[in-house]
């Protein structure tokens, strides 16, 4: 079976660069193509118009479920995702310190503690985020596209000793990560961030009220006028065919 995962450039894959013409295509089409039936009948304008109302209605709508769910369990962020909860790096090396965070220094010691029974979620998600961190940054130093087959794989690399500490209202990791084929053993410490999910599903949903809201007395002016037109007024002059 062949892979869509077919290098078009440093850091993009066709199938990437298909998602977004499919996108863009499809939004020509079933856009485009209502645009241009309501055109034919209420002029470019006034058709544009129409479309740009029902579209951001509809958005608001949709984008509405997004923000606020549908009442059912687990029906909150269905809409586009920003960035999820991640452990994120924050110093690596033989030796770690950090202005920030002085704690760090004094890993593996206390305050740093072995995680319990009811973290060991978060201890396995440590453990992951380090791996994708090591590969990802080998893969860099190294000058290998991350999807070629030479490439460093999450699991070419082992991370241990994985304790956990709070700094404020931050909570911090740190473990030790080795390659699995020689090198030195460095200590990554990683904090958690909790993300953004939901911030696109917010844009969407202010969007389509301020679209809503900008073309919706354009769209009654125009249709005021079409009304005086049709029951007895002056028809605007005619410029030729659209």
């Amino acid at each position: 079976m062949l892979s869509l995962q077919i290098s078009c450039g440093p850091g993009i894959t066709c199938s990437s660069i298909y998602g977004y013409l499919t996108v863009i295509m499809a939004f020509v089409i079933f856009i485009g193509s209502v645009y241009l039936l309501l055109s034919a009948v209420f002029g470019i304008r006034m058709g544009y118009l129409v479309l740009a109302v029902a579209f951001f209605g509809w958005m608001i709508l949709f984008s509405g479920i997004w923000v606020f769910g549908t009442g059912a369990p687990n029906s909150n962020n269905l809409g586009p995702r920003g960035v999820e909860p991640h452990w994120q790096p924050i110093a690596v090396g033989v030796t770690v310190a950090s202005q920030k965070y002085p704690v760090v220094k004094s890993y593996p010691n206390g305050p740093w503690r072995t995680p319990t029974t009811a973290e060991a979620s978060d201890a396995q998600d440590v453990q992951t985020s380090i791996q994708l961190f090591m590969a990802n940054q080998g893969n860099v130093d190294n000058g290998i596209n991350p999807i070629a087959t030479n490439a460093l794989q999450t699991t070419d690399f082992t991370v241990e000793n994985v304790k956990l500490t709070q700094a404020g209202n931050t909570m911090l990791a740190a473990a030790q990560a080795f390659y699995n084929f020689g090198g030195p053993k460095v200590t990554v410490v990683v904090y958690h961030d909790s993300g953004d999910v939901p911030v696109y599903s917010y844009v969407f949903f202010i969007a389509s009220i301020l679209g809503f809201l900008i073309h919706l007395p354009f769209l009654d002016r125009a249709e005021r006028k079409r009304k005086a037109v049709l029951t007895g007024g002056q028809r605007p002059q005619w410029y030729g065919p659209a």
